[in-house]
């Protein structure tokens, strides 16, 4: 069927449709696994466009963070995170790092996309983007506060788009 707005409704197993507005076409099927509905979408000149599947958005962190769930992909593809983490209140010392972590077709593998931080500078930040090819597994991150002196802080900025 064709509908003009996303579907807010549980879906069934297989269930799908197309949607229709203005010059955004997307075809949503529900992924019975994240009880949720996904999609492809593309403009009225078939142009394919990256979708958001997961953000994360922390401030005011104090330490380490350990592997977490972004998104569990329901089939195999391309992504792309961006990741952005600053120093808001400085330290005396230490360091800020920030993994991405998936499963490609050889196996679990991780990457620091942002650049090193250190913690004595509030404004220091690090940004980067990373493509990767995931399996249905879990893409996670995490951070690494090391060698952490005074009280520093720091907030956390990642989008996770599914390419193709």
């Amino acid at each position: 069927r064709v509908v003009s707005t996303a579907p807010t409704w549980t879906g069934e197993e297989g269930e799908h449709l197309l949607y229709v507005s203005g010059t955004v076409r997307r075809f949503y099927w529900y992924d019975i696994t994240n009880s949720t509905w996904e999609y492809i979408e593309w403009n009225a000149t078939g142009e394919l466009r990256p979708v958001v599947v997961g953000e994360v958005s922390l401030t005011g962190q104090t330490g380490s963070i350990s592997a977490t769930t972004i998104y569990t992909p329901s089939v195999a593809g391309l992504y792309r995170a961006s990741v952005h983490h600053l120093v808001t209140t400085a330290g005396s010392a230490g360091t800020l790092n920030s993994t991405i972590l998936w499963t490609n077709d050889v196996g679990a593998t991780t990457s620091n996309p942002a650049a090193q931080v250190n913690l004595n500078g509030a404004g220091n930040w690090g940004s980067g983007v990373l493509v990767l090819r995931s399996t249905t597994t879990a893409i996670q991150y995490s951070t690494t506060v090391a060698g952490a002196g005074g009280s520093p802080q720091y907030s956390l900025f990642i989008t996770l788009e599914r390419l193709i």
